[in-house]
């Protein structure tokens, strides 16, 4: 029989199939893409910039339309090329995070303005790996503690080759408010100043707040001696300039209120501490004990509500007053007894802090809270204290912070 009587079954079955076997590989686009990676790594002694560029827009197009695994690939070709097109880096950078992470973590190509675009277009993933780069600069760190996000913030907290701005301490101290556990990432931090940490101090843990006082509770001593003159000028005029006077009030030596003992009923702080352990503590008399104790009595009330028990420590040494006079106090404010000798309960951390704490650095430390808590806090509700053009008075700051954590 000719082929053309052949059954047409016969004839198809001996052609060659139509249908794949193996799944097609794109070989043109890997070799394509590879090569165009490789040709954008050049210095611009090898290629001109212009061609450069173009061989880097034309490789972002095809990156759209390509496997994860071929994007994975050309970022990590990028990582150590310093001089990359940006519109190629900043492409790969915003990719899902595995491509992006090793570009976003140890890429050399990057400028700030880079990564703050990405921290800006980005989600958590992606400031995550950049809060683990090494030598990260101010604004980038800025930026990234901007975004609030807890895990991202005690990233860069840890990440000591970081540099902190002012403003970066005062978010993360802002932030840490709701977020305690970033309390003892911050005191770490060489950036910290003593106005911020003992602002800090209020939720910080008893750990953290050991930080604190030991390394920003400080004397006064050359304060003291270069100021000694002006108090005698301030004191002629009658301390007629209040700002002057309440400056003055932080570094003086003497703590308690000499003139409101003479006035008091009781006759002395320790007379109305055994009054108040006998009847209890009110409004009249947690204000007659500020008075006597040189404090206003808004930072009387905030030290006493202290769930920790620290400041309490705190106030009591730099008042001066004798261990029995800690406890008669403790008895007053009705809070719950424990072991004297442990720091795992209140009363134990505020005998702790008391017994080992300097009472010249006590004080400072009382001095500063009554300092920053008086500050002019009209309209404190409406503060936004994220706000980066918002210039606010170092005082005013600190009771911002405190009172908007209270309020």
């Amino acid at each position: 029989m000719s082929p053309s009587n052949q059954p047409r079954q016969a004839f198809a079955d001996a052609t060659a199939p139509l249908e794949l076997k193996e799944p097609h590989q794109p070989r043109a686009r890997t070799a394509l893409v590879e090569r165009l990676c490789d040709i954008v790594a050049w210095p611009e002694s090898r290629i001109p910039s212009h061609e450069r560029q173009l061989a880097a827009d034309v490789l972002v197009g095809l990156l759209r339309t390509s496997n994860i695994e071929l994007r994975q690939r050309c970022a990590a070709g990028l990582t150590r090329v310093k001089d990359a097109p940006k519109t190629l880096l900043r492409y790969l950078a915003r990719d899902e995070i595995s491509v992006a992470e090793p570009l976003l973590e140890q890429g050399i190509g990057f400028d700030d303005s880079d990564l703050i675009a990405t921290i800006r277009a980005g989600v958590a993933a992606h400031w995550l790996a950049i809060a683990r780069r090494r030598g990260l600069s101010e604004p980038v760190s800025d930026a990234l503690l901007q975004t609030g996000d807890v895990p991202v913030v005690e990233a860069v907290l840890r990440n000591q080759s970081a540099k902190l701005s002012t403003q970066g301490v005062d978010l993360a101290v802002t932030r840490s408010r709701y977020a305690p556990a970033l309390a003892p990432f911050i005191v770490g931090r060489a950036e910290l100043r003593s106005a911020q940490a003992l602002v800090l101090f209020w939720w910080a843990n008893f750990q953290a707040r050991q930080h604190i006082l030991r390394r920003f509770a400080v004397d006064r001593t050359v304060l003291l001696q270069e100021l000694g003159d002006i108090f005698a000028m301030a004191a002629a005029e009658g301390w007629s300039d209040p700002d002057a006077r309440k400056t003055l009030q932080v570094v003086e030596r003497r703590q308690r209120n000499r003139a409101a003992a003479a006035r008091s009923p009781y006759g002395s702080l320790e007379g109305a501490l055994a009054v108040a352990a006998e009847q209890g503590l009110d409004k009249t008399l947690v204000g007659e004990i500020a008075h006597l104790s040189g404090v206003k009595p808004t930072t009387a009330k905030q030290v006493f509500a202290d769930e920790g028990g620290e400041a309490i420590g705190v106030y009591c040494k730099a008042v001066g007053l004798k261990r029995p006079y800690l406890m008669m106090l403790w008895k007053a404010l009705g809070r719950s007894s424990g072991d004297p000798d442990r720091t795992d309960n209140a009363l134990g951390r505020a005998v702790y802090v008391f017994e080992t704490l300097a009472t010249a650095k006590a004080q400072s430390v009382l001095r500063y809270w009554n300092w920053s808590f008086t500050a002019d806090a009209q309209h404190l509700e409406h503060v936004m204290l994220d706000d980066p053009d918002l210039e606010l008075r170092l005082a005013r700051r600190s009771a911002a912070l405190l009172f908007h954590r209270n309020g």
